[in-house]
């Protein structure tokens, strides 16, 4: 089964946590954690308030190394590679692909030739909103991981979110409809 999740950009940014919700705005998972030093750590809550991820910062530079475990568990590095406008990231240990552009705020996320997730990012007002399209609602902690990981200084291109480039998030209302009749498809 597949849904969507809304991770606010510019709230985790700005108070080092944010609550993520599903397309019918319920509260699914809380992120927690901040970026920058070496053994910096975000983690990911279910709603009862079990850590479900940690994504630790292993190295610093041009392009940091994370670990990632879930359920305590340590599952994999994350290899990464960038140019100008895209960005492609490895995670050893479960294979996972992350490609995408950076100008654009998208990604897609595969497995060999399975498709994991999609990632986008849209403008609304002042904030930087994430908005995660995951097929398999298991993958979903990982996949949050990832769209934090997504937001590390060293992958946003010079550090800030082009927010006149983003594309504007449609109405609610409007985008919950659609969702709505993707699913009953």
């Amino acid at each position: 089964m597949s849904r969507k999740l809304q991770l606010n950009l510019t709230e985790l940014d700005h108070t080092r946590s944010s609550k993520v919700t599903d397309q019918y705005r319920d509260t699914k998972y809380l992120i927690v954690g901040k970026w920058g030093l070496i053994s910096d750590t975000f983690s990911i809550y279910s709603i009862t308030g079990e850590l479900l991820v940690s994504v630790r910062q292993q190295s610093m530079g041009m392009t940091p190394k994370f670990d990632l475990y879930y359920l305590d568990q340590f599952v994999g590095t994350s290899v990464i590679h960038f140019t100008m406008h895209y960005t492609t990231i490895f995670i050893n240990g479960i294979n996972w692909l992350i490609t995408g552009n950076q100008d654009k705020q998208s990604y897609r996320i595969i497995r060999g030739r399975t498709h994991i997730a999609t990632i986008k990012s849209y403008s609304q007002s002042d904030q930087v909103i994430r908005i995660m399209s995951v097929d398999n609602i298991d993958h979903e902690p990982l996949v949050l991981a990832i769209a934090a990981l997504l937001n590390h200084p060293s992958l946003v291109h010079a550090s800030r979110l082009k927010l006149g480039v983003l594309e504007k998030i449609s109405n609610p209302k409007l985008e919950s409809e659609n969702i709505q009749t993707l699913h009953n498809k």
